[in-house]
């Protein structure tokens, strides 16, 4: 969902919204002169610089914060900001896409969402900040589009659970994406212990309910999760032999 008329970040800008999937590479050292040992005690203000490989996690915590501050504003002001979300069924709203994860009916509902977004999203973006994006990006297109076309018309549709679901199942399925012993050890015990803390809550929540929560959300959220794992792990197909 790209286009030439896209705009472009500068390579400090890219750096410190997008980070990098790969591993740190030594540099001189910068705000702090070196023990004796030759390593640096990193800055306050270092913690912030693309280069440095907490800048990964920052990503969870802005759209944390955006999610709290668009709440704040919406109890605040007297007009309903949830409306700006995603209405089933109305074209007009597929907006929502990118809005509706952001908005939360309540501050109850935001404060049952930020533990698991905080934790699971945390998980994905030790992988590096673009991982994370990429997660986020499919998660929250599969749940919204299948939300929107399964919910009964005219219903509203907001919050960030189909996305935490999305996270969810990224988590417990990308094990079996890929072919590296290592990283299918290190996948699998992050998955067990997702399992193990959230599977029976996450189960239930993909049930047919009626409650006024979006059922749909969660499980289609799920799906992209499993297809964002898909993506991202897929096997690249062994070379033909001469």
């Amino acid at each position: 969902m790209r286009s030439d008329q896209s705009p472009h970040f500068s390579a400090s800008e890219a750096r410190y919204l997008f980070g990098t999937d790969s591993t740190p590479h030594a540099s001189s050292p910068v705000g702090g002169v070196p023990p004796q040992g030759g390593r640096r005690i990193p800055a306050p203000r270092d913690l912030l610089n693309g280069d440095h490989h907490l800048s990964r996690f920052v990503p969870v915590f802005v759209l944390l914060a955006i999610m709290w501050v668009l709440e704040i504003v919406d109890a605040i002001l007297p007009i309903n900001i949830d409306l700006f979300g995603l209405e089933s069924w109305n074209p007009v709203s597929l907006y929502g896409l990118v809005t509706s994860p952001l908005l939360h009916s309540g501050f109850n509902h935001l404060t049952a969402n930020t533990f698991p977004f905080v934790i699971l999203g945390l998980f994905i973006a030790v992988e590096g900040a673009r991982r994370f994006w990429v997660v986020t990006a499919i998660t929250a297109l599969v749940s919204g589009l299948g939300s929107w076309l399964t919910t009964l018309p005219g219903q509203h549709i907001v919050g960030a659970s189909g996305v935490i679901f999305g996270f969810f199942g990224y988590l417990a399925v990308r094990t079996w994406f890929t072919d590296d012993v290592l990283r299918k050890i290190i996948y699998f015990t992050i998955g067990l212990f997702v399992f193990i803390t959230y599977g029976a809550a996450m189960v239930f929540g993909m049930l047919p309910q009626d409650n006024g929560i979006s059922w749909q959300g969660h499980l289609f959220g799920f799906v992209g999760g499993v297809i964002a794992a898909r993506v991202i792990h897929r096997r690249k197909a062994p070379s033909p032999s001469a």
